[in-house]
């Protein structure tokens, strides 16, 4: 009955039937549990509360929450509230998964959605579930588990009991945990990117903090971006218009991130998967094919199945062939008495397999090449093609050493994408534009200008020069980025392609020293900590150190720099020195020691310098 349910057409038709019919005991759920078919694993956790237990039910449950399969996860999901149900005091363990970040996300989210099950089970476990959804929206917002809470209340809770959601909101409003506050405004269904969510964060950093856990990130990369008001300004209409963007100022003063931040302005764009198909009138002219996101793999998949068919077609009908030949040719020498019948059939199986190996199907030659695949509700793509030669951006034919003899390959097959095709639907990022040749930089103007551009072979020595496809799309939102130097080796026609359909920005390398400019630091110095994933989070102390060497850096009294790159190297730094010296938080005595072993060659050299003069200086008054 297990094996007949492992099928998409009466799967959700015996599961009921399997659920009260396979499981007896404690025994039947432990070895169903280890079952191949997620039937049977889903059947062990919806019945695992019932007969096992407290703790082996716990367990269990925590594993088959993790599977590989989504229905064993919800199935974990619904044992899970039914264990709360029979022991009410198992809410303390749960919210323990809840607030541990080492627990499996899997895990926790299954926990979480046991509070959806739990009050459409029986709406008097209504208080029980809450105390779940404030345990997630009390997690740190910077973490990857830090929106769900807020998701679960603002959709599942507010569809079940409004009147519940709107309470929970306002109590997480009026709270003193910044992150509650956080995602009170998230229930409303505001995001990250609206002025409210932002002006949340800033509230709650202006409050009293004690450790950057305390501080919420916002997970727009828009909202992340220091100190570049007019710049996220132009960049959030260029998003939305589709505009080009020139950007000029300093390394390491947030360029890079704007345009990623602009691609993911870009993710509620249609994408497409582009195929490459061989041309049997002219095969070194292949054909391209769009297709929706996400079809590609599956229509090249469809092709290839047909062919195994095919092949296992053709094999069959031979393999009887052959059968069939053998048993008439010994029939007939036994019946003659004749070894010549023999012979002869022993030749005739030989020239048809001959004639069998030429009439395998040709599938390789058949099959499309996948230039680029997208998922359907993927994130628009951000390709940063800064350094890349001719072939990397505007795609190229690789060269084929068998070209005969019956080894070579299709040339559709050697076919590669460049980062102008990668980039189509999303943003194609350049930084030092003038590494560019000009040769490259007429090719992106047309690539702009007609939005598809031919693939075809740029090494004059290779088999591949001969290929040529035809047009591939290539509908990108070019962002370049450099310094005046670079502009100034630009082609002419590409500058006003970007000033006659776009905007050019000059980002700032400091900003004025206020209390406002300086809790957007103090979100820096957290968001750093979190991307990197592997540092110990600052005291308030600490953040303060790192705000004064802003300020030294910026080169402006009363300014505070914005070379945040170099910042975020102290930042790592003081976190690593926290970690040799095995403590929890990052202190003020390891962002002065970072310091010292932070600094640039030129001011290593200078103190070097600076030492040996003032030893020679010591040397010559002794002497005198």
């Amino acid at each position: 009955m297990v094996k007949k349910a492992d099928s998409p057409s009466v799967d959700l038709a015996l599961l009921p039937l399997l659920r009260h019919r396979l499981v007896q005991n404690s025994g039947d759920i432990l070895e169903l549990a280890q079952h191949p078919v997620w039937q049977a694993r889903w059947v062990a956790a919806r019945n695992a509360a019932n007969l096992l237990p407290q703790d082996d039910a716990c367990s269990l449950l925590c594993n088959l929450a993790q599977d590989i399969k989504r229905n064993v996860r919800e199935g974990a999901s619904h044992g899970l509230a039914m264990l709360i149900e029979k022991h009410p005091a198992i809410i303390n363990f749960y919210e323990k998964i809840i607030a541990d970040r080492e627990a499996a996300k899997a895990l926790q989210k299954a926990v979480l959605h046991s509070a959806i099950v739990l009050w459409r089970r029986d709406q008097e476990q209504l208080i029980v579930a809450l105390s779940l959804l404030r345990a997630a929206a009390s997690r740190p917002v910077a973490e990857p588990y830090r929106t769900i809470g807020s998701k679960v209340v603002g959709i599942e809770l507010k569809k079940d009991f409004p009147e519940a959601a709107e309470r929970l909101k306002n109590e997480w409003i009026s709270s003193g945990n910044a992150n509650l506050r956080y995602h009170a405004v998230r229930i409303d269904g505001k995001t990250d990117s609206t002025d409210s969510t932002d002006h949340a964060t800033d509230t709650a950093i202006l409050e009293g903090w004690k450790t950057t856990e305390e501080i919420p990130v916002s997970t727009n990369l828009i909202s992340q971006v220091i100190g570049q008001g007019r710049a996220v300004e132009i960049i959030r209409l260029a998003a939305k218009q589709s505009r080009f963007v020139l950007m000029i100022g300093d390394s390491g003063t947030g360029k890079s991130m704007l345009a990623s931040a602009m691609a993911q302005m870009l993710s509620g764009r249609s994408l497409e998967d582009i195929l490459v198909l061989p041309n049997p009138a002219q095969p070194i002219n292949p054909l391209i094919s769009h297709m929706q996101a996400g079809k590609g793999p599956k229509y090249i998949e469809k092709i290839r199945e047909a062919h195994r068919q095919s092949c296992t077609y053709i094999s069959y009908i031979w393999w009887v062939i052959f059968v069939g030949l053998g048993i008439a040719g010994l029939a007939m020498s036994y019946a003659q008495k004749s070894v010549i019948y023999f012979v002869g059939t022993f030749a005739l199986f030989l020239f048809l397999l001959w004639v069998r190996r030429r009439l395998v199907p040709a599938g390789k030659i058949k099959e499309p090449k996948l230039l680029t695949v997208h998922s359907p509700v993927g994130p628009a793509p951000f390709i940063d093609a800064t350094g890349f030669h001719a072939g990397a951006l505007l795609g190229d034919v690789r060269h084929d050493p068998f070209q005969s003899g019956g080894k070579e390959a299709p040339p559709h097959q050697l076919v590669e994408a460049g980062a102008i095709h990668l980039a189509h639907g999303g943003i194609l990022f350049i930084d030092e534009v003038s590494t560019l040749s000009i040769e490259s930089q007429q090719q992106l103007l047309t690539a702009i200008q007609e939005k598809q551009l031919p693939i075809t072979g740029r090494s004059p020595g290779s088999s591949g020069s001969m290929v040529r496809t035809e047009p591939v799309p290539c509908d990108f939102v070019l962002v370049l980025a450099g310094n005046m130097d670079d502009v100034k080796k630009m082609h002419p026609a590409l500058r006003s392609r970007i000033r006659g359909y776009g905007y050019e920005i000059v980002t700032s390398n400091c900003m004025a020293d206020s209390d406002e400019n300086r809790n957007h630091l103090v979100r820096f110095v957290t968001q750093e900590i979190v991307k990197d994933g592997k540092i110990p989070h600052f005291t308030r102390d600490a953040v303060d150190a790192v705000i004064r060497q802003a300020m030294r850096r910026s080169g402006k009294p009363k300014h505070l720099t914005l070379h945040l790159r170099e910042l975020g190297g102290l930042v790592r730094a003081a976190g690593d020195i926290a970690i040799e010296s095995r403590e929890n938080l990052v202190q003020t005595e390891h962002v002065d020691r970072a310091l010292k072993i932070t600094k640039s060659l030129e001011e290593q050299l200078k103190a070097k310098q600076d030492k040996n003069g003032h030893i020679n200086v010591f040397l010559m008054d002794n002497v005198s």
